[in-house]
């Protein structure tokens, strides 16, 4: 008889292969969390199981602006995301950090951690310079 890779008991019915080992349904559960996997969307990460949130939570980029993870709809898939260097945000969390408009697309300057548009840099730039005078 077939026994389950984790619990070493036989499997009766309804058991799932997973990197071609037998597993309970109910012993087939997310590394993290330990939610069942078995029927559900989700990923491995140097061959151990993770559901999409737990995935996302531990190994996903992170957003620069709102410090969430950078994931698809339900962890999984395509969501737009801007990379410039180490730096990563969300296509929505990419605007200038003065005036709020987006960025996407556009050329940007950096200040640290925040970006500004060329506009808002430029008024930057003229108002610091009458300071001076």
């Amino acid at each position: 008889a077939t026994k389950c890779i984790k619990c070493i008991k036989v499997i009766t019915s309804g058991g799932v292969t997973y990197r071609n080992d037998p597993w309970h349904r109910e012993c087939f559960t997310c590394t993290n969390c330990t939610k069942t996997l078995a029927g559900q969307r989700f990923t491995s990460r140097e061959d151990k199981p993770y559901c999409a949130d737990c995935f996302g939570q531990l190994f996903s980029k992170r957003c620069t602006a709102c410090t969430k993870p950078i994931t698809g709809k339900g962890g999984l898939g395509s969501t737009k995301f801007v990379a410039f260097e180490t730096l990563a945000w969300h296509n929505e969390c990419f605007f200038c950090n003065i005036c709020k408009g987006s960025m996407v697309g556009k050329g940007f300057l950096q200040e640290g951690d925040t970006i500004i548009c060329p506009e808002c840099a430029r008024k930057n730039m003229n108002a610091e310079e009458e300071q001076e005078d």
